[in-house]
């Protein structure tokens, strides 16, 4: 069967079917979204029959068993497949795409027929779209198609249908694969699609808090230096502190180490102890210690200009509150009645940042608390010393948060002394 006259000019060929078959077919032409979105419906058609036309000649030839560069043989038929879906294969554009083998009519005797029905420009146009679809397809998948093909001849271990079936239903071109490959892609568009009404979303509402931001109108030079401000607030709050107060926490720092550096390690027991076992490593002891001087996030003051407001006082300042006794020295108590309701009140409007601020007495007894601890706290070490003292009390009454106080909390006369001590 030879292929029609004005198609081989339109593909550029020399000579008959029966010629030498170049490794190029044909030229290229620019295809129609509706010709593509057709190839795209037909990739399984296209497959099987390339895979199965490429099975029949590299059996036909004898191609497995000549030895070295047999392989590289099957390679360079692929280039050959085109030509012979054009000669073997119809490809219908209509309404349901279609790729269907020839009833065996003669190409010049179908293009007869479409010219008598005026559709001889549908029928060659049909041609370039197969040629160039096959060309498509090879180039993405023509890397994988020679060893399997080599491999399933050589084997012997079924037929050019089964082969074809096999590969393009790995390779999620036909049959269910391909159905959860397209609902996948699907799935990824629609949360892409979400993403991005997301970020339009957040960059709305960013820029409505950039307008609402009093401070965004201001010139650069000072915005520069309130920034620094803000830092300076944040990394050396005795910085804006009168000399009486800056004396008073300095003093507090000193007297409370002892206090502070076993309360830390009463608190981090009590948290790690409420917990399963599988939950008391010394690992799950360090992260509780790491955050025993810090409460969290002032969601009460907005971050400006990058730099985000001081911390909260840690948790337990809720508890524990630091008194001048008549001798002059601070000493930790636990908070009085009168106070502690309204502190845990505050506590419980700051997870909202809807909590005022602090009056100037008890800011400044948080300042004495939280920078003593920051002073004693040694988490690495504390964390190794607390699980060795938990993991050797096995008798009713022993105090591993004491004890392990007692070991590593000192202050300016030396190691710290603990009445309530137990020795293990």
């Amino acid at each position: 069967m030879r292929l029609p006259a004005a198609l081989w000019l339109a593909l550029g060929l020399l000579g008959a079917a029966e010629e030498a078959i170049p490794d190029k077919v044909g030229v290229e032409v620019r295809l129609a979204k509706k010709e593509r979105s057709a190839l795209k419906q037909l990739e399984c058609s296209m497959c099987k029959a390339i895979i199965s036309e490429m099975h029949l000649e590299v059996a036909r030839h004898g191609m497995t068993s000549k030895g070295a560069g047999s392989e590289e043989q099957v390679w360079e038929t692929s280039n050959a497949m085109c030509l012979a879906l054009l000669q073997k294969y119809r490809l219908s554009l209509d309404d349901t795409p279609s790729l269907d083998q020839k009833d065996g009519d003669d190409d010049e005797l179908a293009m007869a027929r479409s010219a008598e029905a005026g559709k001889q420009h549908d029928f060659m146009r049909a041609m370039l779209v197969l040629k160039m679809g096959c060309q498509q397809w090879l180039e993405d998948h023509g890397g994988d198609t020679s060893g399997f093909v080599y491999k399933s001849v050589k084997d012997g271990s079924q037929s050019a249908a089964g082969a074809a079936l096999e590969f393009c239903t790995r390779s999620q071109l036909c049959g269910k694969s391909k159905d959860r490959k397209k609902k996948e892609e699907a799935k990824e568009k629609e949360r892409l699609k979400q993403r991005a009404k997301m970020a339009q979303e957040e960059a709305k509402e960013e820029a409505k808090r950039m307008k609402e931001d009093p401070l965004s109108s201001l010139p650069e030079d000072s915005k520069f230096g309130i920034q620094r401000m803000l830092e300076m607030a944040r990394d050396d709050p005795f910085h804006y502190m009168d000399d009486e107060a800056k004396l008073r926490v300095q003093k507090a720092r000193t007297d409370l180490r002892c206090g502070v550096c076993r309360r830390v390690l009463q608190e981090s027991f009590d948290v790690v102890s409420s917990k399963p076992r599988s939950m008391q490593s010394e690992h799950d002891i360090l992260a509780v210690l790491e955050r025993m001087c810090e409460g969290g996030p002032d969601l009460s003051i907005p971050s400006y200009f990058g730099v985000d407001p001081p911390p909260l006082p840690p948790d337990w300042t809720d508890r524990w509150r630091p008194k001048l006794d008549k001798a002059g020295r601070y000493s930790l108590r636990p908070w009085p009645k009168k106070g502690k309701k309204a502190r845990q009140a505050w506590r419980k409007q700051s997870a909202d940042g809807k909590q005022t601020p602090p009056t100037a007495d008890e800011s400044e007894q948080d300042m004495m608390l939280t920078w003593t601890c920051k002073d004693v706290l040694e988490p690495e070490r504390f964390s190794e010393i607390l699980f060795q003292h938990m993991s050797s009390c096995q008798v009713p009454g022993c105090t591993p948060a004491t004890s392990a106080a007692a070991e590593v909390c000192y202050d300016a006369s030396g190691p710290c002394q603990f009445e309530a001590r137990e020795e293990l």
